[in-house]
């Protein structure tokens, strides 16, 4: 891996990686794990993006949790988190489970389970993703994206907004007619918000969230007359805690299919919104 360096988290280390770090560390304790940062961790790799300052990228396989061995990972790999330098500090450039990774020259490629390749596939027969982030990446002309590359849905990322004292809301892009899932603490519940671009013509229709390793089935009530928005419990079968975890997942609404949901940034965010109503 040239122009890189497996780093120890230190006083150095950007702010907002050492805040994630000690979010996962805590949360490894709170499932009655065990935490411990292994060699690989968090590598230093030259400038990505071009604005001359180190880029990072974080790999969970590299925090070992004792005892509670598969909290981070699962069959679709590890989450792994490329770190970008900004005018306002350090931002997700990328983020997602993946089964390892690395660095080809400008590029840094990412081996996905075959569930979170576009389209999904059978789990063993995985696919490459080579992404850049620098200015030759987002002009428009040059080669086209590599087989298995996440669609446009897929690179958006959750976000927190909060407006004077209202509740924090983590947001998220959508995927098909969802326009976009949220999620806060409402009079001390969680909730999550669906919002969608047409009717769903019911008054409840079911969500199903098909990640690599499990499916989710939540049933969603309508918030609205117009039946455009839905309310969904993120309590349901873990699903908040699912959703915190992956870099993809796959979304199907009323039995419609409406592709890869993207989950960068979903830890961070989701963790932040619902943390004062809601134990992950």
């Amino acid at each position: 891996m040239a122009a890189s360096a497996t780093l120890p988290v230190h006083a150095e280390t950007p702010a907002e990686i050492r805040t994630f770090t000690q979010e996962n560390l805590a949360s490894c304790k709170t499932a009655g794990g065990a935490p411990k940062l292994l060699d690989g961790y968090m590598t230093a790799t030259a400038d990505l993006n071009g604005d001359g300052a180190p880029d990072y990228i974080t790999d969970l396989a590299g925090l070992e949790c004792a005892n509670a061995w598969s909290y981070f990972c699962g069959s679709a790999g590890c989450p792994v988190t490329v770190w970008l330098s900004g005018p306002e500090g350090y931002e997700v450039g990328w983020g997602g489970s993946a089964q390892g990774w690395e660095r080809r020259g400008a590029e840094i490629v990412v081996f996905l389970h075959g569930q979170l390749c576009d389209p999904p596939r059978t789990g063993a027969l995985g696919c490459e993703v080579a992404m850049r982030f620098d200015e030759t990446a987002k002009t428009p002309a040059g080669p086209a994206a590599p087989p298995g590359a996440p669609s446009a849905n897929a690179t958006g990322v959750w976000r927190l907004r909060q407006s004077g004292s209202s509740p924090v809301v983590a947001e998220a892009p959508g995927a098909g007619v969802l326009t976009a899932l949220s999620a806060l603490c409402l009079r001390d519940r969680p909730v999550m918000m669906a919002a969608l671009s047409e009717t769903a013509g019911a008054r409840s229709i079911v969500f199903t969230f098909a990640f690599a390793d499990r499916t989710i089935e939540v049933t969603g009530t309508a918030a609205t007359a117009t039946q455009k928005a839905y309310l969904l419990d993120p309590r349901t079968e873990g699903l908040a805690a699912a959703l915190s975890s992956a870099g993809a997942v796959g979304l199907q609404i009323a039995g419609q299919d409406q592709g890869m949901l993207s989950l960068n940034g979903s830890t961070h965010a989701l963790r932040a919104a619902l943390s004062p109503c809601f134990t992950f």
